[in-house]
């Protein structure tokens, strides 16, 4: 048998997307965003001009509150999800994570296989690990 359970959240919030062949969970919001082949999960948060090609993303367990952004800001660290004028290209971003602004995740240099502390590559895909804080501006 599968067990299930409802979470009660609201509808996907989609502003200005332009989508191909995407599954995206409950709870989303994304906003001016072009995704393409790519699966997203539940309570995903994707900012405006963000670009995600054949990618997997999990999603995340909580919502952060105003409060919770407002020390995200003075901590110097990006929210939960993707922020602004991201490019993420052949990754797997697992839950909670926070990409800052203008990140770009496509493995340029065609690396098989990494070990950092935020990010692992393996057979060339980036796979961004749970709860891993990637700053604004990085390219992987």
């Amino acid at each position: 048998p599968i067990y299930t359970r409802p979470r009660y959240l609201a509808a996907t919030k989609l502003d200005g997307c332009h989508l191909k062949q995407c599954k995206i969970g409950d709870g989303s919001d994304i906003q001016d965003a072009e995704i393409e082949h790519t699966v997203i999960g539940i309570r995903s948060i994707v900012g405006p001009r963000v670009k995600l090609t054949n990618t997997v993303m999990m999603g995340a367990d909580f919502y952060e509150t105003p409060e919770d952004k407002k020390r995200n800001k003075q901590k110097g660290i990006p929210n939960v999800g993707i922020g602004p004028g991201c490019v993420i290209d052949n990754a797997i971003i697992d839950k909670n994570a926070r990409i800052g602004e203008n990140v770009t995740i496509q493995n340029a240099k065609n690396i098989r296989e990494a070990e950092r502390d935020a990010y692992a590559i393996r057979d060339g895909i980036v796979v961004i690990t749970k709860d891993a804080i990637i700053p604004s501006g990085t390219a992987i």
